[in-house]
């Protein structure tokens, strides 16, 4: 199908209000038709005095009507169009306006549909998609594509309908008086079309290289942004500004080189049509000398030929605008085919309440060509706290990050109480697990709607006791506005441990039967690290807590400790098991556990 097909297909809901606007352009042109033709009787019969001719083609009504100016008194007349031109103005103006509103509507519905769409796409897209486009790029389909396809709508559409009613009328009232000579027209059309395919190429490419180099300007500004802090930091705000500096160039560079090509079509356009309005001129104003032709009809006839210039004109710059929509929309497009890695079952059941096992059988998986985890088989009754630790990279967080499905197993299989996880809803398995990650992120929002994320209908009781549970609580109640307190964008306005216990208390609102903890206690200082130690401990009872944890307090609450190394599980058991018989764990817990208690401490 092609892109310009799909793109259409998006007007079909809305084909009313785009009728409606279609019908305004019908009548607004009728009525401009109707001004030119307007010069017959001035300029015959006021004017010269001359008798309108009555064309054999004019139907009996159209007759009639000249019938009645050739017999009308010149003052008379001259009274009428007097008092019609301001009308006639007046009516064409409001149909112009209904015409342009009702496509601007239909464009805006258009481009609202096509956003939601691809903004639904992208949030629809696993983890994998996200990690391999930057957010600038993404940011920059959804606005500036979009955008460029709602000019193309507004002002290219427009063109192709109005200025194809313009054509028609001029070139019918053309045809009407000397049909021999509107020919002309077979000669200039070729003579214009050439030039705006072979431009039109040329614009589609630019504007693919435009839309390219946007997304990586949007990925700088965005960058730059979030990471102002450490480029003030490291003092590098000149290269920062460099680096903003060269994408903003090439933005410039491929914009002039687009709009020269693009605005070279109107002066070739018009100097075209322009040496057929003199032919045109030529021959007539022969005609009238020689008196084979009235003033009226001559001037009816030039003013036709010549009106047709400025729709030639739209229409020319319309193959280049539609150029840069499709260019957009392919790379929308392209957003909304990706597959996704992480594919719902056709006949994926309910998930029902965990209750006896999660157990990982023979896993593996790779990110691309990386492994990450090597034939990993794991079982974890209900209700058990398990830890796992092992140096940076053995793949801690891979492992519990499959078990939600922000991937999928390349191969083997997770199941919960005896169901492979891929033949469960994804909405029913990911309601059963609270997730509290090392990087928070929150929203830009009040404290009591972050808490509330995974449940919006919670009532105030609720929202507090979670809080309570995660530690937060006491440093709520002494922000300005307590539960009610806009936190800032990603929770700026809060030290990092306060932004993390937000985070626990949003998992364990729900009350998921499962909670992971992926280094959820990183960043936080002694005494808040103990808060959450203990809650972790209370939470625990009628749970399954899966913990990666670099601290020993957090480490000494699992019942079981799987030590990770190089995606393979190389030994389990209590704290005091491994202490014993590994010494890869020892070693860990000199390197890491124990360093992480006098860090806690300096933090507090």
């Amino acid at each position: 199908m092609s892109t310009y097909v799909r793109l259409v297909r998006y007007l079909k809901p809305h084909l009313s209000v785009l009728g409606l606007a279609i019908l305004c352009m019908a009548v607004s042109s009728l009525l401009g038709g109707l001004q030119l033709g307007a010069i017959f009787p001035l300029a015959d019969r006021i004017v010269t005095n001359k008798a309108i001719p009555v064309a054999s083609w004019m139907p009996g009504w159209l007759a009639g009507i000249v019938g009645w100016f050739n017999g009308a008194d010149p003052r008379t007349m001259l009274t009428v169009f007097a008092l019609a031109i301001p009308v006639l103005f007046f009516i064409k103006g409001l149909f112009e306006f209904w015409q342009q509103f009702y496509m601007n509507d239909a464009a805006q519905r258009v481009i609202r549909d096509l956003r939601q769409a691809l903004f639904d796409r992208v949030m629809d897209l696993p983890l994998d998609y996200h990690q391999r486009s930057s957010t600038g790029a993404t940011m920059s389909r959804i606005l500036f594509d979009t955008g460029v396809i709602q000019n193309s709508i507004t002002e290219g559409l427009t063109d192709l309908v109005f200025q194809g009613f313009q054509v028609l009328v001029f070139l019918a009232i053309a045809l009407s008086i000397n049909w021999k000579l509107s020919l002309i027209i077979a000669v200039i059309v070729p003579l214009i079309a050439w030039p705006i395919r072979h431009i039109g190429k040329l614009l589609k490419k630019l504007s693919q290289q435009t839309q390219k180099v946007i997304g990586e300007l949007n990925s700088t500004l965005l960058e730059s942004i979030s990471g102002i802090q450490v480029i003030q930091a490291f003092l590098v705000e000149p290269a920062a500004k460099a680096k903003f500096a060269q994408s903003n160039e090439r933005t410039y560079r491929l914009g002039r080189k687009f709009q020269k090509r693009m605005h070279s079509l109107s002066p070739l356009t018009e100097l075209v049509a322009a040496c057929g309005g003199a032919m045109v001129f030529w021959y007539g104003g022969r005609s009238v000398l020689d008196g084979e032709a009235s003033l009226g009809t001559f001037l009816t006839f030039l003013l036709a030929m010549l009106s047709l210039i400025r729709p030639f004109k739209r229409l020319a710059r319309l193959h280049g605008i539609n150029q840069q929509a499709l260019a957009a929309a392919d790379r929308i497009f392209e957003v909304l085919d990706t597959p996704s890695s992480v594919l719902e079952h056709p006949k994926a059941r309910v998930l029902a309440p965990f209750h006896r096992e999660i157990a990982y059988e023979h896993v593996s998986f790779h990110y691309d060509t990386q492994p990450a985890l090597r034939d990993v088989s794991l079982k974890i009754p209900f209700g058990e706290t398990v830890a796992f630790v092992g140096p940076s990279g053995g793949g801690k967080t891979t492992l519990v990050n499959l078990l939600p499905r922000f991937y999928d197993v390349n191969a083997g299989r997770i199941k919960i109480d005896g169901l492979d996880v891929k033949h469960v809803t994804l909405a029913s398995l990911r309601k059963q697990i609270g997730l509290v990650t090392q990087s928070t992120f929150l929203f830009n929002d009040t404290v009591r709607a972050n808490i509330a994320l995974g449940k919006p209908q919670a009532d105030m009781t609720e929202i507090v006791e979670a809080a309570k549970s995660a530690g937060a609580h006491t440093f709520i109640s002494k922000l300005p506005k307590g539960y009610d307190t806009i936190i800032g964008e990603r929770g700026e306005l809060l030290s990092g441990g306060e932004r993390q216990r937000l985070a626990i208390a949003r998992a364990l609102l729900p009350q998921p039967p499962i909670l992971i903890f992926d280094e959820a206690t990183s960043q936080l200082d002694a005494q808040s690290e103990h808060l959450i130690t203990e809650a972790i401990e209370r939470l625990r009872a009628g749970r399954t807590v899966l913990v990666i944890a670099h601290r020993l307090s957090t480490v000494r609450l699992a019942h079981r400790i799987v030590l990770i190394q190089e995606g393979r599980i190389v030994e389990q058991g209590n704290h005091d098991e491994l202490l014993q018989k590994s010494p890869l764990y020892r070693r860990f817990c000199e390197l890491q556990l124990m360093h992480a208690e006098p860090s806690g401490s300096e933090g507090s």
